[in-house]
């Protein structure tokens, strides 16, 4: 099949040709066949990677969410196979699908805790627009991850792209709150690209109304609340750390505690969220009749509530004749934080893990440190990991045509340094730390450094 569409069209010229496999199905093969993908299996959800070998890691998360975003494009075909698709909606499983692998690709290690270090340090140190987890992922498959050398990137289609692009605006120049209902899926809050990638994104972005997500994206963003609502309500439940089976002696907290963290969201209603942490508390404390944690049989009860939540949400998408032409139900969407609530109240918001991360930022803050100082002091030095070295070559060969650093030196390795970092595992972030710290006696024959 040739690449003849608007979607199908690639950033880069490439030779057309006939194949088994059309546009979209190459960009799936090209972003699992990468390292940048594979990387992820040593990223974390929430804990670290090896806190708990039943936990999700970023890479298991990433399928979940491809697989949840093919289905939703299914059922929504299925639903409209009389109408067919409205003109306009471009809905594509293969889209969805490499959308949601894409998704968190360009996550640093430690997830969110990591993300806040890296933005302080590209502000205050380089004078940048800061660190964005979204944009990372779109400038990985834009510019960093590589798989010719005449081009740079993955070099996948506009429509793959556009679906990656979860908020489709460059970092706005004041910090304006969103003036449209968190439940609008056509808007997001945050911003998707780096000022470095801008061209790549008008070129993404090219007919599309003006901060509108692309129906393909919703569905991508969808499935990703899907999944990391249920899977990790069903990891922490296994771990002994949400009883889920007992729910009801804290609801009156679990409700005050969420209520106060999504008061800020544009529309939160209450009393719409109070009824679904009813329902939750209700249907897991009537099918989980075990006090125990993890026996067989509350396995067999959960999975059977988690494939009655997913059915139900699957379900929640509707086409409508208009952009972005896809919504989703408000009560469902409700039903969602309800459910990612229980993972803050337990998890995310306690000592435990408020103690790692305090860690976790740490080893982040030194690395980028140590690993800047050397790169504005010497960049051909020994010392600098031969990728950084050539991460910097990159960027500074693009400065120097295009002018996207103005030939500010700090401002190009604190973003080379941030990108090394975005493509280091977990393991790989802490051994390279205590390398440069001389706290590890590691063989000097490793070479994933390198």
């Amino acid at each position: 099949m040739s690449e003849g569409t608007f979607g199908e069209a690639r950033r880069h010229t490439v030779e057309k040709r006939r194949t088994y496999r059309d546009a979209y199905q190459r960009d799936r093969d090209r972003v699992l066949y990468s390292s940048a993908f594979r990387r992820l299996a040593g990223v974390a959800q929430v804990a670290a990677v090896n806190e708990q070998l039943v936990l999700h890691n970023r890479l298991t998360h990433s399928l979940k969410v491809a697989q949840m975003g093919r289905r939703l494009v299914q059922h929504l075909r299925y639903r409209s196979r009389d109408v067919g698709f409205p003109k306009g909606a471009d809905l594509n499983e293969d889209v969805v699908e490499t959308a949601g692998l894409v998704h968190d690709i360009g996550h640093p290690p430690f997830g969110h805790i990591a993300e806040e270090v890296l933005d302080q340090r590209l502000r205050q140190v380089a004078g940048l627009e800061g660190f964005e987890g979204n944009a990372q992922s779109f400038r990985v498959v834009t510019k960093l991850a590589r798989r010719k050398e005449e081009h740079m990137g993955l070099n996948l289609t506009r429509a793959t792209l556009n679906a990656v692009l979860k908020y489709p605006r460059l970092k706005p120049r004041d910090s304006a709150k969103p003036t449209t209902s968190w439940t609008n899926r056509g808007f997001g809050e945050k911003w998707g690209a780096y000022q470095t990638e801008w061209k790549d994104f008008a070129w993404v972005r090219d007919s599309s109304r003006g901060e509108l997500r692309s129906a393909n994206a919703i569905l991508m963003d969808w499935a990703d609340d899907i999944s990391y609502a249920t899977h990790d309500l069903e990891d922490y439940f296994r771990a002994g750390l949400i009883p889920l089976h007992n729910l009801a002696i804290d609801k009156k907290r679990i409700l005050k505690h969420g209520c106060r963290r999504l008061k800020e969201d544009v529309g939160f209603n209450e009393y719409r969220f109070r009824e679904q942490i009813d329902v939750i508390v209700d249907e897991f404390g009537e099918n989980l009749k075990s006090q125990c944690w993890d026996t067989r049989e509350n396995r067999v009860q959960m999975n059977m509530i988690t494939s009655k939540h997913l059915t139900s949400l699957v379900k929640a998408v509707r086409l409508i004749d208009r952009p972005p032409f896809v919504e989703v139900d408000q009560d469902s969407q409700y039903r969602v934080a309800a459910l990612k609530e229980l993972t803050w109240f337990y998890v995310i918001d306690r000592p435990p893990l408020a103690i790692q991360q305090e860690g976790q930022k740490r080893i982040i803050g030194s690395l980028f440190d140590r690993l800047f100082t050397c790169l504005v002091k010497s960049p051909n030095s020994p010392k600098i990991p031969i990728h950084l070295r050539v991460i910097y070559r990159d960027i500074k060969r693009d400065d120097e045509a295009k002018g996207t650093f103005k030939g500010n030196k700090e401002a190009r390795c604190a973003r080379a340094v941030t990108d090394y970092i975005c493509l280091l595992t977990e393991a790989q972030a802490v051994d390279l730390g205590k390398r440069l710290e001389g706290r590890s006696q590691s063989s000097m024959f490793g070479t994933w450094f390198n």
